[in-house]
């Protein structure tokens, strides 16, 4: 009965994405954010769901193309240009980097070149598709929904006792049964509730249904002590940052005062001796999994670097070179920047550290726009898509610098919400000096 309603859900997507392509990359990010095909991976073993999901979308996309319905004004962006050469500039370093074609380990650069290059090219397809503030804000629901299921999900697997889904006391994602998953890594699913709980806390303001509102607001202790499961240090950090970030912008002094005393006394409470354990490590020099073993690999990176400055040792080969530069040990680089520099050259962490300033500087544009237009209609929307999106980033990029999130698809997908506003109110507005420039 499940896989009956499902091939329903995928024909009526399918079909509604030949029309509505955008309704096609809602479909797109759902399967990437959400992974159904890993929580009920029974229902969908024998199903192409993101194959056909992809196909009709750019089917979709192509005769709206064709048809010259396509507004380019959203493609021709700053941002967009940076990601362009950060994808130019992976390709160089699989065909040409030196450690490409004797990597046989588990990050196999021939799967990841080609998902790199699906990730980038739904990206380019998604800031043409979605161009109004209505679709944006759909897009938006999708990281809820996926960070509010994962929150229950999780919890429900403490609660129930669950604990093969522990790793060494560590909450796991869920996972299909040959082991795979986006989250089967503690880290990253980690950082989905980093990323999602911004998001949720934004929406509850703009909210005017009070039940609905304190119900979200009760969801975001439960996604720290999702994060607490996962042990991941990286991710608390992230919690942090979102945490305070998210309350400096609500500029409600009390309010920031009392959830902070409760994140410090729910970690007290609930954060279990795995993570308390872990925690303890971060400022911590010595040791296998501290700032001495870190900094080693980075300089590793580095040296990869020096070794290479136009390929880099070639993308996915990070950890297969490693024993050449870092005392024989093979290991990641748990450092997106380290990361992108060491196996794409130095083009490729240029290219990221653009992005990152350009998204700076775009936010910064944007929240002097809603400034001086409170009175515009769509302006609650756009303030919750702008505040949420921006804490999202900031905890996303200060969990990077210690872990290795380089096709993070949540990643992406802030770009989209940034770009895709930047560009609207560029196009919308008459007073070019009180909105921002091109993304």
């Amino acid at each position: 009965m499940a896989e009956i309603l499902l091939v329903i859900i995928i024909g009526l997507t399918a079909v509604s994405s030949l029309s509505k392509p955008w309704i096609g990359i809602i479909a797109y990010y759902l399967l990437a954010l959400l992974g159904p095909q890993y929580v009920w991976w029974w229902n969908f073993r024998d199903l192409h769901v993101s194959l056909i999901v992809a196909v009709c979308t750019m089917a979709g996309f192509a005769l709206m193309f064709l048809k010259g319905k396509i507004e380019t004004g959203f493609i021709k962006t700053r941002q967009n240009r940076i990601l362009f050469g950060l994808w130019c500039f992976l390709v160089i370093s699989y065909f040409f980097g030196p450690f490409v074609a004797s990597n046989n380990t588990t990050f196999n650069p021939t799967e990841l070149i080609n998902r790199a290059t699906k990730i980038y090219l739904f990206y380019f397809i998604s800031v043409l598709l979605i161009n109004d503030i209505k679709k944006l804000y759909y897009l938006s629901l999708i990281i809820i929904v996926t960070t509010l299921f994962y929150i229950y999900w999780s919890n429900m697997q403490y609660v129930s006792g669950n604990w093969s889904q522990f790793n060494m006391g560590r909450l796991m994602g869920p996972t299909s049964v040959d082991g795979g998953g986006i989250y089967s890594d503690e880290n990253n699913f980690a950082m989905l509730f980093v990323t999602g709980i911004p998001f949720i806390y934004f929406l509850s303001q703009i909210i005017t249904h009070k039940l609905i509102r304190y119900s979200l607001l009760c969801c975001i202790p439960l996604g720290w002590h999702s994060v607490f499961l996962t042990g991941s240090r990286g991710g608390l950090l992230g919690l942090g940052v979102v945490t305070v970030v998210g309350l400096l912008y609500s500029k409600r002094i009390t309010l920031i005062f009392i959830m902070l005393l409760i994140f410090v006394g729910f970690y007290q409470w609930q954060a279990g001796n795995t993570m308390k354990q872990r925690s303890e490590t971060i400022a911590a020099y010595q040791g296998e999994s501290s700032a001495e073993a870190r900094i080693r690999v980075w300089t590793g990176g580095i040296k990869m670097l020096a070794d290479n400055p136009i390929t880099g040792v070639g993308i996915g080969s990070f950890m297969f070179a490693c024993p050449k530069y870092v005392d024989g040990i093979p290991l990641i680089a748990h450092n997106t920047l380290v990361q992108f520099f060491a196996e794409s050259g130095i083009g490729a962490g240029l290219c990221y550290v653009l992005i990152i300033s350009n998204f700076v500087y775009c936010s910064k544009k944007l929240f002097r726009w809603v400034r001086v237009n409170k009175d515009n209609e769509d302006i609650d929307r756009l303030k919750y898509l702008l505040q949420a999106c921006t804490t999202s980033f900031a905890g996303l990029i200060t969990c990077s610098m210690f872990l290795s999130l380089n096709y993070f698809e949540v990643y992406y997908y802030l770009l989209i919400i940034i770009n895709s506003l930047s560009v609207l109110y560029i196009m919308n507005n008459d007073n070019f000096d009180q909105v921002p420039e091109a993304a």
